[in-house]
C-alpha cells in the first residue's frame, strides 16, 4: 500500500471514531440519522478504496447506493474513448445482476445531471412539474429517480443512477451529500483501479 492512500485510510479511521463518539452522546432524531448515515458511508468508502477489482468495486458502489437511497435499481455508466456515456453495471435491491436490455432509465434525469454536473435528486417524479410529463417516468412508473457525477479531478467518469416504483417518504439533506460524497469518492476508488490494473498488466 502506497503512503498516500495509507493516509487517506487513516484519516477514515480518526474520522469513523469521531463520528462512533458523537453518537454516544447525541439523543436528537435527526442528528443520530445524519451521523448513522455518515457512519456507514465512510465505512464503504473506506472498503471501496481497499478494492483493486472493478467488477467487485462497482458491485459494492451499486449495492451502497441501493441501501442507502432505499431504491429498487442502481445502475452505473462510464464515458467511453469516444466520449459516449456508457453502461456499465446494474444491480437490484435484491442483489441481482441487471442486464444491459434492463437499462430503460430517465434519459432526461441522466442527461441533466450531466450536462449540469451534479446531483439530481427527484422524490416524488410523478408530481414533478418537468419530469412527471416524461415518456420514461410514465412507461417505468419512477418516483424516486437520482443521480450523481463520477468526477475524478476535472474529468467526469460516469454516473451513478438509482430510481424506484415508490416515492422517497424521509427525504433530508443527508441523502443528497451521501448521494454526491458516495459518486465522488467512488470516482476516485474507480481511477485508482484502473491504475492498479494498468500496473499490474
Amino acid at each position: 500500500m502506497d503512503d498516500s492512500r495509507k493516509k487517506h485510510l487513516d484519516t477514515l479511521d480518526g474520522t469513523l471514531a469521531e463520528v462512533r463518539e458523537q453518537l454516544q452522546y447525541t439523543h436528537e432524531q435527526g442528528e443520530v440519522f445524519e451521523l448513522r448515515a455518515l457512519q456507514l458511508l465512510l465505512q464503504v468508502v473506506k472498503t471501496m478504496h481497499g478494492e483493486h477489482d472493478i467488477h467487485a468495486l462497482i458491485g459494492l458502489i451499486l449495492d451502497s447506493a441501493l441501501s442507502f437511497m432505499e431504491a429498487d435499481r442502481a445502475f452505473l455508466m462510464m464515458f467511453d474513448e469516444q466520449g459516449k456515456l456508457r453502461f456499465k453495471m446494474g444491480r437490484s435491491y435484491a442483489g441481482a445482476y441487471l442486464s444491459e436490455e434492463e437499462f430503460v432509465v430517465s434519459r432526461g434525469v441522466v442527461d441533466e445531471a450531466i450536462a449540469g454536473d451534479q446531483p439530481i435528486i427527484l422524490t416524488d417524479a410523478q408530481k414533478d412539474a418537468v419530469f412527471s410529463k416524461r415518456q420514461s417516468i410514465m412507461d417505468l412508473e419512477l418516483r424516486t429517480v437520482m443521480a450523481a457525477p463520477l468526477r475524478y479531478k476535472t474529468r467526469v467518469l460516469g454516473l451513478l443512477y438509482v430510481d424506484s416504483q415508490r416515492p422517497m417518504m424521509r427525504y433530508s439533506k443527508h441523502h443528497l451529500n451521501v448521494l454526491t460524497s458516495l459518486a465522488d469518492q467512488a470516482a476516485v476508488a474507480l481511477a485508482n483501479a484502473r491504475k492498479f490494473e494498468t500496473h499490474q498488466g
